[in-house]
């Protein structure tokens, strides 16, 4: 079902530039200050590829890539190749932690095909911006992150002897080592494209990408009439990683609310109190113990209008069809994060649908901290903090051919950018 291929990675050249200043985080989590950070870095950064900052970022972006080439900046790998990546990092509770995976291309196939599955719902105007960059370069310069199964862990036999060898990189960025191999031995390849080629590829990153590239391939197979499905276009760049990987890791993604009109934070509490067990804490540290402890349907909150800390847990998982009653499939209606946004979000705050894609009152953070100091602060009204999304739960959502809502998952570490960039045309 899954068809992957090695490819002639693009690579920067290490003898005219150094790694950890020329990588950067994905474009879609970059602000305007970070984006001019990575400007000043360093002039080979790959920010002006992924998200420049002049008038026309995609021509800017599309020169910049043609010229770093030339003047071998940017080196092709000569043979076709995977390339295996580890990442290695600290969890929550500070454990040093290995996730292990590897970058191929794989064929881009519809959603209905059930091959390549999503799991979250996308937004248009990112699809729009990526699908310029791609006519401009003819290229993908980051990975679409995905999981696949594999309990007996087969792929693992063939790469694990890679990983006692020398990277070809080998960088720390933001506290993550990232080292990346070369493989070009035809057997290794054709042995783990053999494994894949049955599988189910899960989205777990990257959504947009991979739409745009679907996108981008039908733009290009409409102005080719020698079009044999072969092309490079009809491939786009993964990272895959196993979902039986002991490195696989997720994290929760807070809400932080703002700027609504007649926000008061008791008579929210008054109002949870009738299907929720409220509880308060004097520190964020004993409000995130207290919400670990609860299996489902529970979020820590802090409001604008209290110094205390609290955790709202469901009385009785009965109640969930009265308080979502939405049709929704069984597999989405058991989130925390659908009863968070279609309840209390929505039909407490007054926060709607459209509202909240729009993220007109809502932002999305992943420190907990940070989203304590703006409430305190008064520059949001209330955050509220939920539990990790199960690694099952995303597995039983997407083999049902649903969607989750936005940020219901944040797969930790992201995959930065500017370790092996791909031409989708030769």
């Amino acid at each position: 079902m899954a068809t992957i291929r090695p490819f002639r990675g693009i690579r920067y050249n290490q003898m005219k530039t150094t790694i950890a200043n020329v990588v950067a985080p994905p474009y879609d989590v970059i602000s305007p200050e970070q984006q001019n950070g990575y400007y000043d870095k360093d002039p080979f950064n790959v920010i002006r590829l992924i998200l420049g900052r002049e008038e026309d970022r995609y021509a800017a972006a599309a020169a910049t890539y043609a010229q770093w080439q030339s003047e071998d900046v940017l080196l092709r790998d000569l043979t076709p190749s995977v390339y295996p990546l580890v990442q290695t990092f600290k969890d929550a509770e500070g454990k040093e932690v290995r996730r292990k995976g590897f970058i191929a291309l794989c064929r881009l196939e519809e959603f209905e095909k059930k091959i390549v599955l999503p799991h979250e719902k996308t937004l248009s105007k990112a699809k729009e911006d990526r699908f310029k960059l791609f006519k401009a370069t003819k290229s993908n310069f980051s990975q679409v992150f995905t999981l696949y199964s594999d309990t007996e862990k087969e792929i693992d036999r063939y790469l694990d002897p890679v990983h006692s060898t020398y990277p070809v990189i080998d960088v720390e960025f933001e506290g993550v080592r990232n080292q990346l191999w070369q493989v070009s031995d035809a057997r290794v390849i054709d042995a783990i494209a053999a494994v894949m080629e049955p599988k189910q590829v899960l989205i777990a990153d990257g959504h947009h990408r991979y739409e745009t590239g679907l996108a981008y391939r039908d733009l290009m197979r409409s102005q080719n009439p020698n079009h044999t499905g072969n092309e490079l276009y009809n491939y786009i760049m993964m990272f895959f990683t196993n979902l039986d990987d002991e490195g696989l890791v997720i994290f929760p993604t807070h809400r932080v609310i703002h700027s609504l009109p007649s926000y008061d934070g008791g008579s929210l509490i008054a109002t949870l109190q009738r299907h929720f067990d409220v509880q308060l804490y004097p520190t964020p540290q004993m409000m995130v113990d207290a919400l670990r402890r609860c299996p489902r349907f529970a979020y820590g909150f802090v409001s604008s209008h209290s110094s205390k800390f609290f955790v709202a847990a469901l009385k009785d998982e009965a109640s969930l069809p009265e308080l979502v009653k939405d049709e929704l499939p069984p597999e989405v209606k058991g989130l925390d994060v659908v009863l968070l946004h279609n309840y209390i979000l929505r039909d407490l705050l007054g926060i709607s649908q459209e509202a909240q894609e729009k993220k007109l009152n809502i932002h999305y953070l992943q420190s907990i901290h940070q989203s304590v100091d703006e409430v305190a602060s008064g520059a949001s009204q209330v955050a509220f903090f939920i539990n990790p999304t199960r690694i099952d739960q995303v597995r039983a959502v997407c083999k049902s051919g649903n969607t989750m809502p936005q940020k219901s998952t944040f797969f930790y570490p992201k995959l930065i950018s500017g370790l092996v960039l791909n031409k989708m045309e030769e």
